[in-house]
């Protein structure tokens, strides 16, 4: 009669593949590890061991979407390390030869060659790769993973619906006999997070397959503060005036947003201009930030406490909110990017209730447009519009602190400042107590809310939208062409750049090397600052006067010179150069007040001797602001 022997370093055979026995997570269960590459573990029940037949399909390397440049990448690591692949006996001569050949690091060829040799694809080379190890992928050791996953399986995936408290009790319990470090609950409430909420139906729910077709394939569950947070844009039904003339000038954007658990608005922004990721950026960076500089830029009293980075965003599909740039900010902060369905409305629904509600109270405001024209009847907004945009702001900050903030919620039953203080503390049902998180570099934060864009550095500088910028910080990145024919592989010179939309006179370039941004002016620093709309009216005036060649920078500035007479020949008469002086000079009032922000932030690091020191080719870098 065979018999399987279970001793600690004893070797089996599971699924055709050989594993050696590490440990005992429970009394009836092992703790397996694959002898070779991969590596992996797994905690089987030794029934399963004994049961289990043979031949069982192998499950697949699952991998995240790369795009086309990041696949390139990889493909150009490969290329680099075929050679490696095909010798039977390498030796650390042959990789040695090989590093110096395309100047890499000799332990960056090791690292692609173990990672091309474990999954065997070409894309587990793009730091995209799920099962890479990159920046926001697991690192749990592998034994702890295989628990969590056998206990999740075991006792949360079952109808007897064990809580939170149970599934963790369990997995440290586990991790305790193998002596292996516990993992944080947080870890194991995110890990439950991520199952897909049919399966999580059909097996706590005892649900069939059709009665969980109407649910989300990817919305998380919501269990404390800032579990997911929802964003939308709207026009404000009220018509604004101009601050000095105080003439009509139409209605305001605003986009806003909410913190689902406690439906306290997380944070805000409203602005003249049309919805762009610029809006998304700073209204994320209002509600990000601690709000206690913003109450008093608006002269509100009251508390706004909610603050932190959030851990899921649920947007629709609007083209500002698919922008590369959002995703870049989300994939640095760790911040789980959700869109909703097409056509199904509903699953930004508490967003939308709390749009509704703010609109049906700026109908008490003198100039509102009401919701619908059968509503508005003979009311002449522009006639009584008597609101400023800042004062929308004051009155809109006011309205959500102290009305909205402290009056109860239909849905949870109280009020949403009570329901926030709640998770804060941990009370209620498979809650723990919530901490807010913040970047420590808030200068950062705001680069990384930004318009972001990827340009390479000519001898001249950087050109973008026809303007070329310059700074002699730059000349790090200039590669002179005989250098460039003689080796490709050199240092590149594209760099990350980022630009304020209130004033593209400056753009800030990202340098590695002392891991934050540098201010690179106009070349030519004589020339008037602009918005980015003046911009690309300029360039549309250029246009319809240069013809026969291509556009120059000259030619976009003087086509801005003509413009600007213009506009002081219209008087201001016209709505929309009303309009556009307005939303100037709301931006430069928001943009003084960041720069006074940006101050404080640059003395606190200065304070935690957080400065940089001079180039050692002489160019000094300076923070942002």
């Amino acid at each position: 009669m065979a018999v399987i022997k279970l001793d600690i370093g004893t070797q089996i055979i599971y699924k055709d593949q050989k594993y050696q026995i590490k440990g005992y997570p429970s009394l009836d269960e092992v703790l397996i590890k694959l002898t070779e590459k991969p590596y992996n573990e797994k905690v089987l029940k030794v029934s399963t061991l004994i049961k289990e037949p043979k031949n069982a399909k192998e499950q697949s390397n699952e991998l995240v979407d790369i795009d086309d440049k990041e696949f390139e990448k990889a493909l150009e690591k490969y290329k680099i390390i075929e050679p490696l692949l095909s010798l039977e006996k390498r030796t650390a001569k042959d990789v040695e030869d090989i590093a110096k050949k395309h100047q890499k690091g000799i332990a960056t060829i090791y690292r692609w060659l173990t990672t091309y040799e474990t999954f065997n694809t070409i894309s587990s080379l793009s730091p995209a790769y799920k099962n890479s190890g990159a920046k926001g992928k697991s690192r749990l050791d592998k034994s702890v993973e295989a628990i969590i996953e056998s206990v999740i399986d075991e006792f949360y995936l079952t109808k007897q619906q064990y809580p939170l408290s149970i599934i963790y009790m369990k997995i440290v319990e586990k991790c305790n006999n193998l002596d292996l470090e516990v993992p944080n609950i947080n870890t194991i409430r995110n890990r439950i997070n991520t199952l897909n909420p049919k399966i999580v139906a059909k097996n706590r729910k005892g649900l069939s397959v059709r009665d969980t077709r109407g649910m989300p394939g990817k919305y998380p569950d919501v269990k404390m503060p800032l579990d997911v947070i929802q964003i939308d844009h709207t026009k404000v039904d009220v018509m604004l005036v101009d601050e000095e003339t105080r003439k009509n000038i139409g209605r305001a954007n605003i986009t806003v947003a909410i913190d689902v658990y406690s439906r306290m608005v997380y944070g805000f922004y409203i602005s003249l201009e049309a919805p762009s990721y610029f809006s998304v950026g700073q209204a994320l960076l209002n509600a990000i930030l601690p709000k206690d500089d913003l109450l008093k830029m608006y002269n509100v009293t009251g508390e706004w406490p909610v603050f932190g980075l959030p851990r899921a965003v649920s947007m629709d599909n609007a083209k500002e909110f698919r922008s590369k740039s959002l995703q870049m900010f989300c994939s640095e902060y760790r911040i789980k990017d959700i869109y909703r369905p097409v056509a199904r409305s509903h699953f930004g629904g508490i967003i939308e209730r709390l749009v509704g509600i703010s609109m049906k109270k700026t109908h008490l405001i003198p100039g509102t447009t009401f919701s619908s024209v059968e509503k508005k009847g003979t009311y002449n907004s522009a006639e009584y519009a008597v609101m400023t945009i800042s004062e929308l702001e004051q009155w809109y900050t006011d309205f959500i602190i102290n009305i909205y903030h402290k009056s109860v919620h239909s849905t949870i039953h109280m009020t949403p400042e009570e329901k926030l203080y709640q998770g804060m503390l941990g009370v209620g049902d498979g809650t723990i107590p919530f901490l807010p998180t913040v970047p420590s570099n808030t200068l950062k934060l705001r680069m990384a809310l930004l318009p972001a864009s990827e340009r390479t550095v000519q001898k001249n500088g950087i050109t973008i939208d026809y303007i070329t910028y310059f700074s002699e910080t730059l000349r790090k990145w200039i590669i002179p062409a005989q250098y460039k024919k003689l080796n490709q592989n050199l240092i590149s010179n594209t760099v990350l750049c980022r630009r304020d939309p209130r004033d593209i006179s400056k753009i800030y370039v990202y340098d590695p090397d002392i891991d934050n941004y540098i201010e690179v002016p106009y070349a030519d620093i004589k020339r008037p600052a602009m918005n980015i709309k003046e911009l690309r009216q300029s360039i549309a005036e250029a246009k319809k006067e240069v013809t026969g060649r291509e556009l120059e920078q000259h030619d976009i500035f003087q086509a801005h010179n003509r413009l600007f007479e213009y506009t002081e020949k219209a008087k201001r008469e016209q709505k929309t150069v009303r309009r556009q002086i307005s939303s100037k000079k709301h931006m430069q009032k928001t943009m003084d007040y960041e720069s006074k922000v940006l101050k404080s932030d640059v003395t606190l690091n200065k304070k935690h001797k957080e400065t940089f020191e001079d180039d050692e080719d002489g160019y000094e870098y300076y923070p942002v602001g």
